[in-house]
């Protein structure tokens, strides 16, 4: 065993595409994050043009929060049980339907800010429900080893819509306006839903035990019971959670660094051009070894990053601190998803994929209301700078708490060195030895 796991094995840049349904998933899960990527910088843009508030931007996180919270248990379930391509294609066009709304209310004239957090709600409930079903789908679409650099590419199409998403959305504002802007979004949804239609691999949820509060509390408790998933996902939540300066975003642009709706969209791009650089690079050089290491060094240099970012006023410095920034969520988001992916049991993908979202929304949602609040407090710049030394201490809180995260070094062998199987009554995840 430990020679089988020490030869080199080949590696295929493009072992994901060479199967014709993940190709389709990839291009409907790009209509999906474009769309997302450029409703949620133009709604935060309008909101702050129409409050001047800071406070009114974190508000945005915490209505998109507060349903994902309450969807996350059931979409797991939702995912474990049922299929999961006529799942996902409904709330693509429920998605569909948050944009038309924002789209109306903008063509309307509407200016009280609470119809636009209701709508927000709305994107909130269905991105809920839609990823868990696509995190669960995706792996049966390839082969077992195919499974990392499907995660490489995944996240890199995540970022690349972060790069070019908002760079559109500021396009969009300043040539056609808002409303505009909202209705490419929903047809971006449209065509996701269209494009999933095309994919051929069925995927039903085989979870038939009977609905109870344990199968709905099953992700929480495999997760609780894993030390590195345990470790990975609340290291992202916290450290993420402290260091959101994206929030504040439109309020740099406008009043900071003075660059208006284009330089907006420039720096809302920033972290996905240095994501999306990183994502490519794993997708061609995944890690070897010490990928434990380079998961805590990210987290370091994403504090750092937030933290100099937080005190620039020249803007070249501050679009390299974003961009430092992606780079460093990159490196620990695909060490994460690499690490589900190749441990989880198929029955339970559903439900801890949305748990991991519900830790994935918190840290984003919540962390916008975060720096919200404080930046309506003690102002934007501290709030900014506070967020980074506080990511910074829970990197090394986590490094100590957590020392076998730490220590993981080649994934593809952890794969071979730990399976988890479900117990059919407590739903605990069982370690075993391979």
């Amino acid at each position: 065993m430990a020679q089988e796991l020490s030869a080199p094995e080949k590696h295929d840049p493009a072992a994901a595409f060479r199967h014709r349904d993940y190709r389709f998933f990839y291009i409907t899960r790009l209509c999906n994050m474009f769309g997302t990527n450029i409703m949620m910088p133009t709604l935060g843009w309008q909101i702050y043009r129409l409050t001047h508030d800071p406070l009114s931007l974190g508000l945005i996180g915490l209505f998109v929060f507060v349903p994902v919270m309450l969807a996350t248990l059931p979409s797991g379930q939702l995912a474990d049980r049922y299929e999961r391509r006529n799942v996902y294609r409904v709330f693509q066009l429920i998605l569909m339907t948050a944009a038309l709304i924002f789209c109306g209310l903008t063509f309307a004239g509407v200016s009280n800010p609470l119809f636009y957090y209701l709508a927000a709600g709305l994107f909130g409930a269905s991105k809920t429900f839609s990823a868990p079903c696509a995190a669960a789908w995706m792996p049966h679409m390839i082969p077992r080893q195919a499974l990392p650099n499907a995660v490489a590419w995944n996240s890199s199409g995540f970022q690349l819509t972060n790069v070019i998403g908002p760079a559109m959305a500021g396009l969009m504002l300043h040539v056609a306006g808002e409303g505009a802007t909202y209705a490419l979004a929903a047809g971006l949804y449209l065509s996701g839903c269209l494009c999933a239609t095309l994919i051929r691999t069925r995927s039903r949820g085989g979870d038939r035990r009977p609905i109870g509060l344990a199968h709905l509390l099953g992700g929480l408790n495999y997760i609780r019971h894993n030390r590195l998933i345990l470790g990975a996902v609340t290291l992202d939540l916290f450290a993420v959670l402290l260091g959101g300066a994206i929030a504040l975003l439109p309020i740099y642009a406008s009043d900071i660094l003075h660059v208006g709706s284009a330089g907006f969209g420039v720096l809302r791009g920033a972290p996905a051009l240095g994501a999306v650089v990183t994502a490519l690079f794993l997708a061609l050089r995944p890690f070897r070894r010490h990928a434990g290491l380079w998961m805590f060094t990210a987290i370091a240099i994403y504090g750092a990053a937030t933290i100099v970012f937080g005190l620039s006023k020249i803007y070249p410095l501050s679009l390299l601190c974003l961009f430092l920034l992606g780079s460093a969520d990159m490196i620990g988001n695909f060490i994460r998803q690499s690490l589900m992916q190749l441990t989880l049991h198929d029955d339970m993908r559903g439900r801890v994929s949305s748990v991991n979202m519900m830790f994935a929304s918190a840290s984003n949602e919540l962390g916008d209301m975060e720096s919200g609040f404080v930046a309506s407090l003690v102002g934007v710049v501290p709030a900014v700078v506070i967020g980074g030394i506080g990511t910074l201490t829970v990197a090394a809180l986590w490094a100590w708490k957590f020392p076998n995260l730490r220590r993981i070094d080649n994934l593809m062998a952890l794969r071979s060195e730990v399976t988890h199987t479900v117990d059919a009554e407590t739903d605990a995840p069982l370690r075993k030895s391979a």
